[in-house]
């Protein structure tokens, strides 16, 4: 499913090559979950440093819609909102592109990309080492891991070492299916059941149904979901611990460094103006943004992942 974009609705941003000169036009975005206006001022020297292959065209975004406040669909099914969406559309229109969203399961998208049928993604997907060897990162905002378990805590779990000798659900390829199994490796008793899932509401399920003792998922997520969603009704996310804090962030092919940069150089700019922030700040997420917008800085945090 792709839907093409500048913030999630049907906004153009217009374009023109006058005389060599690449010439970009602010583009009126709405964010949040209430739709707040929010002008982006185009950048003629940053749609300069796009490669000539997406000059005035489309940046085509791969997001997995089932992580609240990151990205999601609306009431509709077929509208994709999020943090994640926002800064992305921004990006885009920063660059003087159009954002071409596609939903795609969290464990295709790196394969997808890749396979050059995405430029990029924006899906609160981690920094780490191990992925840095296949692409290249712009990290924009951190997130900690936290347990999620049925309300009440029936289980007493206080800490990832109380997983050992316990059913866990985890998001197949994700950071915490990676720190689950690097706790498995410290079990010295009893080992974790470790259940691999494709889509993040299947584990949850799991937890509900009592299939599972828990699962790990991103702490922002997990929390909005369990406020927000009757189908998270009757869990609970422990917040006492965060685990495998690192960053989100875009991943690029390697040889994709320009657009990787140009994009690293949209943020930054964000950044500067405030847009950035303002987005942030919409979803509740301003605590998750970061001084500089850094690029395969994923060895700071040195998380697991798969």
């Amino acid at each position: 499913m792709s839907i093409l974009t500048t913030a999630g609705r049907a906004i153009a941003l217009a374009s023109a090559l006058l005389g060599g000169t690449y010439a970009v036009l602010a583009a009126d975005l709405k964010i949040g979950p209430n739709g707040t206006p929010l002008s982006v001022g185009a950048s003629a020297d940053l749609a300069g440093k796009v490669p000539d292959a997406f000059k005035g065209g489309t940046l085509k975004i791969a997001t997995d819609p089932s992580s609240p406040p990151y990205t999601y669909y609306q009431a509709d099914g077929q509208t994709l909102i999020g943090a994640d969406i926002d800064l992305g559309n921004a990006v885009a229109a920063k660059l003087g592109l159009k954002a071409e969203w596609s939903a795609v399961k969290f464990p295709g998208i790196i394969a997808a990309i890749e396979a050059k049928r995405f430029d990029t993604a924006l899906t609160g997907m981690g920094d780490t080492p191990a992925r840095e060897q296949k692409l290249d990162f712009v990290d924009y905002s951190t997130d900690g891991n936290a347990i999620v378990v049925l309300k009440g805590n029936p289980l007493a779990i206080k800490t990832i070492a109380d997983l050992c000798g316990k059913h866990v659900a985890v998001l197949q390829g994700s950071v915490m299916q990676g720190l689950v199994e690097k706790q498995d490796g410290k079990c010295t008793d009893k080992k974790i059941d470790i259940q691999v899932f494709q889509d993040i509401n299947q584990a949850l399920l799991q937890v509900r149904t009592k299939r599972a003792d828990a699962t790990m998922y991103q702490y922002g997520v997990a929390a909005y979901v369990i406020q927000t969603s009757p189908d998270a009704a009757g869990l609970e996310v422990l917040a006492f611990e965060q685990y495998g804090t690192g960053y989100n962030a875009m991943p690029f092919r390697k040889s994709d460094s320009a657009l990787r940069d140009a994009v690293q150089a949209a943020l930054s700019e964000m950044k500067a103006d405030g847009s950035y922030e303002k987005i942030l700040t919409a979803w509740g997420m301003q605590a998750n943004g970061l001084e500089k917008i850094t690029v395969n800085d994923g060895l700071r945090f040195n998380q697991p992942s798969n």
